[in-house]
């Protein structure tokens, strides 16, 4: 799979002559110093998929980073033992 870092992302609605309309989220990066473009054209249900598994890929990872740097939920390494049964 190919990676590259964007630097630039641009949403925009384009509607057809006959009616239908497309999403256009066009990609800019800067590869080895030159200005590299590509573009996705999604339907709205395509492009509205493509917004809510995003959004939930964004929330995972918040709550990932909040799960290893929050002291409130900080757990001893090794303890295997539910903390419940401590009580």
């Amino acid at each position: 799979m190919l990676q590259n870092e964007v630097s630039q992302v641009d949403v925009s609605l384009i509607s057809n002559d006959d009616g239908s309309d497309r999403i256009a989220i066009n990609l800019l990066n800067n590869l080895l110093g030159g200005d590299n473009a590509a573009a996705l054209m999604l339907t709205p249900s395509q492009a509205r998929m493509l917004a809510t598994e995003l959004i939930s890929a964004v929330n995972r990872a918040e709550v990932k980073k909040s799960l290893k740097t929050s002291p409130n939920l900080w757990r001893r390494q090794g303890e295997a033992r539910p903390h419940l049964a401590t009580a």
